[in-house]
């Protein structure tokens, strides 16, 4: 039986509840769950920093259990970056670790009278002093948990001086490198005083069919193990999409100016790195992929520092977008920002607009505290991330966002050259180089964002029968056409709103590579673990239901139609690379924004009409069932 924990930091009062088979069936676990959670238990209006924002950790349905790649955590609360629906998603084995404790979802409301973390052992959940632990970063948080509870195999999320300090981008950490990084949710921890969750279990989960879960989890991953993705990440790991897209010149440099490295690519090769930098590989929690790097830089201005990754936020964030050609710059601002708990890709993205800004002259050493702001500079690449999580000089003027930022900076030019979608969250990309990944990154529920809507099948070149096979509907091939690509992101975004509630990590999926799994296969693991009958159009129903519960959060909060919209900068045409002069055009966006919103069931404005809540079985919500 599958339990949530409450838990009010404030009266220390704890309890828990059993999850009814049917609220379970209806939105699974991780994300789903969460997305219910949070819509009954925040009330509408209320600060993000508020006692009364919940804190909620959830472990996908699947977590734990003898299957490929279910370790993911989902993290979910109000953001304190963008006021709205807030989320994000870790990797590691935390996830499986809190089943194995006896927990799929913790609720965490109130704030501590002191720093404290949680110890969840077993089905026992004791409110600790975290007093030591206060004002250590990620790393050694860690440390001397494992030294205090005598255990090296806990698990642990934790929260660095960012979080502490109420960086508005501070993230959620594990071990060395995984981290909850986007909207914010580092931040929501630190405003209850909640220092780390630190887990560990010995109980067991018994699965209805363990048979067929066995024969289907063998089947899979052999079947998995023969695709070329896996072939590609086991040796290169998350390195290839920087190969891929700078071949396609999707890789934008300098704040999003141009297309391309005016400044050269330096030491950014792939070759590079694997032979002056990598350790080694490791994976995830049942990952047999191992697409995760461990390096060392062992000669020049950052010798001896060691750490993980690099993903594509480092190699694009850290790398083209702030000007610097480097490796051992992009990995050693990477690991400050890991070690201080900052969200790396919005790090990435205020450094570039400040760098911007110092190329036109809008701001100078007067306003930065002395720090050399040209394109790249490695001293305040690496530098920033301490005084940022320590609020100190230029990392005060922007640990609370850009708005504040350019009150503080007395530039209100200085707006301009923010980059951020409808919703308040940074962009990743303008993604003005396809129609259906626009459309599917900007009308996410917590904020353009890849990792909810990005359609990567749309420039793979797949014959019409391939794509109609895959989403069950005539697709157009060609990237730059408007047509048929609401549903594609419809399709997508559903998918990855099961994966997430599942707990399945999105590189074994449709995600990655057209040949891995899409509806079908993580449904026969769900159906044997569970001993549901559910069909495929019920999980696809599930992930509908899931997309729409957040909606209906980020419409209590009056987000609508403008939410949804591209940034200025995405109807700029490209400058530079093969695509050179596309744009995204705001009247074809419309028109298609339009479309998606019938495919959905919602109104104009983007609001779920009341027929759609009917049908989905949410007319009733906030139920508080749960």
């Amino acid at each position: 039986m599958s339990q949530i924990a409450y838990i009010d930091l404030t009266t220390k009062k704890v309890s828990t509840k059993d999850i009814p088979e049917q609220i379970h069936r209806m939105f699974l676990g991780g994300r789903g769950l969460a997305a219910y959670l949070l819509y009954n238990h925040v009330e509408k209006g209320i600060n993000p920093m508020s006692p009364q924002n919940a804190l909620i950790v959830s472990s996908g349905t699947l977590s734990g259990y003898f299957a490929t790649a279910y370790g993911r955590t989902h993290i979910t609360g109000k953001s304190p970056l963008t006021g709205v629906y807030g989320d994000s998603n870790i990797g590691g084995d935390f996830s499986p670790e809190l089943k194995y404790a006896g927990f799929q979802h913790l609720v965490i409301k109130g704030k501590a009278d002191k720093p404290t973390y949680l110890w969840i052992h077993d089905g026992q959940i004791e409110i600790k002093d975290a007093s030591g632990l206060w004002g250590f970063d990620t790393f050694e948080t860690q440390s001397r948990i494992w030294e205090e509870l005598e255990d090296p195999d806990v698990k642990i999320l934790c929260i660095g001086q960012a979080g502490e300090r109420l960086v508005r981008f501070a993230c959620v950490r594990s071990w060395l490198k995984r981290a909850a990084g986007r909207t914010g949710l580092g931040c929501l921890m630190g405003s209850k005083q909640l220092k780390a969750i630190a887990v560990r279990g010995t109980k067991g989960l018994p699965a209805k069919d363990p048979g067929k879960l066995l024969e289907v989890s063998k089947r899979q991953l052999d079947y998995g193990r023969k695709t070329k993705i896996f072939q590609i990440m086991a040796k290169w790991g998350l390195l290839w999409p920087w190969v891929v897209n700078r071949e396609r010149g999707f890789v934008r440099s300098r704040n999003h100016q141009i297309i391309g490295f005016p400044e050269g690519l330096g030491t950014m090769e792939v070759d590079v790195f694997l032979d002056k930098y990598q350790e080694r590989m490791f994976a995830c929690h049942g990952c047999a992929m191992h697409c995760q790097h461990r390096w060392e830089i062992k000669e020049g201005h950052f010798a001896g520092l060691k750490g993980e990754g690099p993903e594509w936020f480092i190699m694009a964030g850290l790398g083209a977008l702030v000007g610097n050609p480097y490796w051992d710059v992009a990995l050693a601002a990477e690991e400050a920002c890991n070690k201080y708990g900052l969200d790396v890709w919005t790090y990435a993205n205020n450094v570039a607009w400040l760098m911007e800004l110092w190329q036109r002259g809008i701001i100078d050493s007067n306003n930065t505290y002395g720090l050399n702001l040209e394109w790249g500079n490695r001293e305040t690449l690496a530098k920033l991330p301490a005084l940022i999580a320590r609020r100190e000089g230029l990392g005060a003027i922007i640990a609370d966002g850009p708005d504040e930022a350019v009150k503080r900076l007395r530039k209100p030019e200085a707006a301009l050259y923010y980059h951020r979608c409808g919703k308040g969250l940074d962009l990743e990309a303008p993604l003005t180089q396809q129609r259906a990944t626009p459309l599917g990154c900007l009308t996410s529920n917590r904020g353009n964002d890849h990792l909810r809507g990005i359609c990567n099948m749309e420039h793979m070149n797949l014959p019409p029968a391939v794509l109609e096979n895959i989403f069950g509907r005539p697709i157009n091939p060609d990237p730059l056409a408007w047509d048929t690509k609401a549903w594609m992101a419809t399709w997508t975004q559903y998918l990855y709103a099961v994966v997430d509630a599942l707990g399945l990590c999105k590189f074994w999926t449709k995600f990655a590579a057209p040949d891995l799994w899409g509806f079908d296969e993580p449904l026969e693991v769900l159906n044997a673990v569970t001993g549901w009958d559910m069909s495929k159009d019920e999980l696809f129903e599930v992930g509908e239901r899931i997309w729409n519960t957040e909606r209906l959060f980020n419409a209590r909060e009056g987000i609508g139609r403008e939410g949804d919209l591209p940034s200025p900068i995405s109807t700029v045409p490209i400058r530079g690379g093969r695509l050179d002069g596309v744009s995204l055009e705001p009247d074809k966006y419309s028109k298609m924004l339009d479309e998606y919103y019938e495919l959905h069931g919602w109104d104009w404005e983007g609001r779920p009409t009341p027929d759609t809540l009917k049908r989905l079985n949410l007319d009733k919500e906030p139920s508080h069932i749960l």
